[in-house]
């Protein structure tokens, strides 16, 4: 069931590297990857060959099948409940401004801005 929680966890870092490395360039980062979007491509391909044998081995499939089914009523609590009672870090304010302050998050007015006023703000005046 470990197993289970960190191949799909691995897959979806591995998707948000590229998602973000497509949709913000520019943007600074404190550490770049030498392998760039094509080594998280060939790792999230890997997690997702571990993740597709894991419901292929039948002595782990019921335990495998228990753990699916437990993600999904967490998914269902947090489509109905949880998403109401969200408060952002700063690195998802950063990644909701798209990098409009910079990379010092703690000086450079993180932590006070709501979800809402980011929504509504005009994006077609922000810089790439």
């Amino acid at each position: 069931m470990a197993v289970f929680g960190a191949v799909i966890s691995y897959f979806m870092q591995c998707l948000a590297f590229i998602l973000l490395r497509r949709r913000l360039p520019n943007i600074a980062r404190p550490y770049r990857s030498p392998v760039g979007v094509w080594g998280a491509a060939v790792a999230g391909a890997i997690a997702l060959v571990a993740l597709i044998s894991l419901f292929l081995n039948a002595a782990y499939r019921p335990g495998v099948v228990g753990t699916l089914i437990y993600f999904l009523i967490g998914i269902a609590y947090f489509a109905v409940a949880g998403r109401h009672k969200l408060v952002l870090s700063p690195e998802e304010e950063f990644a909701l401004s798209q990098g409009q302050y910079g990379v010092n998050l703690e000086q450079e007015g993180y932590g006070a801005v709501s979800v809402t006023e980011i929504a509504t703000e005009d994006t077609s005046t922000r810089s790439p």
